[in-house]
């Protein structure tokens, strides 16, 4: 089955019964009992027949085709074979419904999954579709978060946990909290627009401050000959990999969680590894690292992340730079980013990088929350400028830890540890006999 006029495919032309079933394994699951599961882009639904079989208890789940010329081609068959899931074709047809018409009493939270055919043909109209969907039912962005990579980050951890013990002189654990010292400054750079203006004042004081680095500001400091003192990356994403150029310098520390992305643990410089509020890093802690500080982060942003990482190494206060949210021109980002390298394979003469990444101005508003969070939250002073009274900090190193001879334990361990943990979320829970299998010996 393909498009009029078109050599696209909406299946697999040599297995679509076996395509179908590759795909529903990324299909969420398992799904709560107040969760209602949107699958997107049903085609002959080959992935949703699958995927339904594999569910052993009762899911909430509705089926959405966009395209309404399908259901005269399959509609009866689908609806045969699927019997009581309810099924709907034509997307402007569906949105004009009553969120009362395809929703179930008692959900209070919407699990959305788009065929990975339908995202890459039809990128926008499946924008157009999450908005939708995201609009109909407000869900936190730590929820959202938590959907998306929540599998991705169970598996990382346990990878890198294998990992970092076979090369453990390549890292360092932050063990514990120094006491601040007056006149230590800590200064978070992050990608907002703004950066591009205050790269002169950076230069300047750099010496004078502990320098840190968000991931995605990396390669503008870079540009302009600009070395931080370390670099902060929590993005578990593969677009991670962009943000971090060949060229890096390899003496550049990076802190990183365990269930980070990849992409840092192929690199070459020092890995500093912080625990998160994740429960597994958590259990990291309690069980080797008892005097580690969890950092927390109430604002959800990386600069609350970095916030309580300055106030570990011993900052008296910090600074924010190349932080805002005001889009300046149209731009979400300043220059040498990685959405700039990832979106170049897709300019051409007639999609700019505007049209790819920037968006009108008009189309933004100033989003104060996370500031505002930040400066009521903040353990430690958030300045707007320095005085004279600074006093650069060389021995923020006394704050790191190097592994024990027990790190990181068997999968075996770990699975006899987490089961005794009642408190442990189920989803994490499930992951466990598999991913926990990197830490067994090999036979």
């Amino acid at each position: 089955m393909k498009e009029e006029n078109s050599s696209f495919h909406l299946h697999s032309t040599q297995n679509p019964i076996k395509e179908g079933e590759r795909i529903s394994l990324s299909i969420p699951n398992p799904i709560q009992k107040d969760e209602l599961l949107i699958l997107i882009g049903i085609g002959c639904g080959y992935h949703a027949t699958s995927y339904l079989k594999s569910v052993e208890e009762p899911t909430k789940i509705l089926l959405l085709e966009p395209f309404s010329e399908l259901e005269a081609l399959v509609g009866p068959e689908l609806k045969e074979k699927l019997g009581p899931v309810p099924i709907y074709f034509g997307w402007e047809k569906f949105s004009n419904l009553d969120k009362s018409d395809w929703m179930p009493s008692g959900t209070k939270n919407l699990r959305i999954f788009i065929h990975p055919n339908y995202s890459r043909r039809y990128p926008d109209l499946s924008q157009r579709i999450s908005s939708f969907f995201q609009k109909k039912e407000p869900i936190s962005q730590n929820k959202l978060a938590k959907q998306q990579f929540g599998r991705l980050w169970v598996r990382n951890f346990f990878k890198h946990l294998k990992i970092s013990s076979e090369s453990p002189d390549s890292y360092h654990i932050l063990g514990k909290t120094l006491s601040p010292k007056t006149g230590r400054i800590g200064c978070f750079v992050g990608a907002s627009p703004n950066l591009e203006s205050e790269i002169d004042w950076i230069r300047q004081n750099k010496e004078k401050l502990f320098l840190l680095s968000s991931d995605t500001a990396l390669g503008y400091l870079l540009e302009n000959d600009i070395q931080p003192h370390a670099v902060l990356s929590i993005d578990s994403g593969l677009g991670t990999f962009y943000h971090f150029p060949e060229s890096i310098p390899e003496n550049i520390p990076i802190f990183t969680w365990f269930g980070g992305a990849c992409r840092i643990f192929d690199l070459k410089n020092p890995k500093i590894i912080y625990l998160s509020t994740h429960p597994l890093d958590q259990i990291l802690g309690a069980k080797f690292y008892p005097k580690a500080p969890i950092l927390e982060n109430p604002t959800l942003n990386v600069a609350g992340l970095a916030v309580s990482l300055l106030q570990s190494l011993g900052a008296e206060s910090v600074l924010l730079k190349g932080f805002g949210f005001e889009r300046e021109g149209g731009k979400t980002h300043c220059r040498s980013t990685g959405y700039e390298r990832y979106d170049s394979f897709f300019i051409d003469r007639k999609r700019s990088l505007y049209n790819s990444r920037y968006t009108p101005e008009s189309r933004w508003k100033t989003r104060t929350s996370v500031l505002e969070i930040l400066q009521k939250w903040s353990p430690i002073p958030i300045l707007s400028e320095i005085d004279s009274k600074i006093e650069a900090f060389s021995d923020w190193k006394n704050s790191l830890e190097s592994y024990p001879s027990s790190f990181p334990g068997s999968g075996q361990n770990w699975r006899k540890l987490c089961s005794g943990i009642s408190e442990l979320p189920s989803e994490i829970q499930n992951l466990l006999p598999k991913e926990t299998r990197l830490l067994d010996p090999r036979t």
